[in-house]
């Protein structure tokens, strides 16, 4: 996250003088045939780059449903239900929520290896989520341009967008109780945050949650421990020049990535190292799709937030300083979320070359948790060859992601039976 911040702060500058964007060939077999793949033979046309997730769900052979969810605080997001093909809707909905600099379209992106589609074959209702920095929100008062339109916490996000998508979904569905909750990267973040401070709403949701990428405290990397460290003052700077996002918007840093990507692939896939910890399951042809769905834009104080985390070494509200926090939290410092009050079946999946966790801090959110049903495994599940270890983001671009993750995240979810089969 904050490793490609200020990379992305310049890299929004010189997007801006536009570049042109070819719909010929846009997947090659190998990063080499990227420069010349306009007339390589080894390289073909990827429907999925550049298409929207409504698009890629149709491209896929499935249709959608679209839902409006509207926050107590004025946000109003849409979210896509990928519809079986037997059109059947007695089925166990599951919700899946993007990290951050992504939005729905990670879980539609890779065809047949895409997650929601892979849970839509199982049976399962699929619900996909998109926050309010996703680019399919608005808001009744101010426009996307607007500083405040970015001005959001993880806190916000977590008490206000979480539970009103929840309550979409629930009533949508009549299935109360009965959700799973799948989240990557923030997406668990805010499921840790909604369930501690809303136990018992959460409970009457979700049946269960799902981690990927678990992060409550962080564990980063070197250089993302520098970038942690200098945040104060990048996010003085932010404030005083009045940015409140990073990559807005986002059509012109897209547009960036597609042109250098096909001109300096082995750089992008460099970036594609430096944000996750490992591209050993990445493949070559994916370049120009992953980069037409990331990445999008970043709200600063979500960014902040984090670094916070990591500075504190606590799970805690956003610190908007002790005058401020007094005003809003009646004291200097901001409260910490209380992971005991999580009471709901969580089962955590982290990868070993993760640059943001490792296993210490996937066990202290484990030993924290008040849940009676829990457990943690590394991915891919009881493989031990260092090459297939995963990285932050491999739990959704690996090649062979059935085989190192599917199977086990079934087997789980299958113990996270509907309320009413358990009666």
């Amino acid at each position: 996250m904050l490793l490609i911040l200020v990379f992305q702060i310049v890299l929004c500058s010189i997007s801006a003088t536009g570049f042109t964007i070819h719909q010929e060939n846009n997947a090659c077999s190998s990063l080499k045939y990227y420069p010349v793949k306009a007339f390589s033979s080894h390289c073909y046309v990827n429907p999925n780059v550049l298409a929207s997730t409504p698009e890629m769900i149709k491209l896929n052979g499935y249709k959608y449903g679209t839902y409006k969810v509207v926050s107590e605080d004025g946000y109003t997001s849409l979210i896509f239900r990928v519809l079986p093909h037997d059109g059947g809707r007695n089925r166990q909905p599951v919700i899946l929520e993007h990290g951050v600099q992504v939005n729905s379209a990670v879980w539609t992106w890779m065809g047949n290896r895409s997650l929601a589609f892979v849970l839509t074959d199982a049976g399962y209702d699929v619900w996909l989520m998109n926050q309010r920095d996703s680019g399919y929100t608005t808001h009744n008062k101010y426009k996307t341009s607007d500083y405040k339109f970015w001005a959001n916490s993880l806190d916000d996000v977590a008490t206000k967008g979480v539970p009103a998508m929840l309550n979409t979904v629930a009533t949508a569905t009549n299935k109360s109780g009965s959700i799973i909750y799948i989240g990557h990267s923030r997406g668990s973040t805010l499921a840790f945050m909604y369930a501690s401070e809303n136990p018992k709403e959460a409970q009457k949701f979700l049946r269960g949650v799902v981690a990927l990428s678990p992060i409550a405290y962080l564990n980063p990397n070197l250089v993302v421990r520098v970038l942690c460290n200098l945040a104060p003052i990048i996010g003085k700077v932010l404030e005083l020049l009045r940015i409140s996002v990073i990559n807005y918007p986002v059509g012109l840093t897209i547009g960036f990535y597609q042109t250098l990507c096909t001109n300096l692939p082995y750089f992008c896939k460099l970036i594609l190292l430096l944000t996750s910890g490992s591209v050993n399951q990445f493949q070559p042809n994916d370049l120009l799709a992953f980069f037409s769905i990331f990445p999008i834009s970043l709200s600063v104080m979500e960014t902040l937030q984090y670094a916070q985390i990591y500075r504190s070494g606590k799970f805690q509200k956003y610190n908007y300083g002790k005058k401020q926090n007094l005003l809003k939290y009646q004291q200097q410092e901001p409260p910490l979320y209380n992971l005991g009050n999580f009471k709901l079946p969580i089962y955590m999946y982290y990868g070993k070359r993760d640059i943001l966790i490792k296993e210490k801090s996937v066990k202290r959110i484990f030993k924290e948790l008040g849940s009676t049903e829990k457990r943690y495994s590394s991915a891919p599940v009881g493989i031990n060859k260092k090459k297939l270890q995963f990285g932050h983001n491999d739990f959704i671009w690996s090649k062979d992601i059935q085989e190192l993750f599917y199977k086990d995240l079934l087997r789980t979810l299958s113990k996270l039976k509907p309320k009413s089969s358990l009666e």
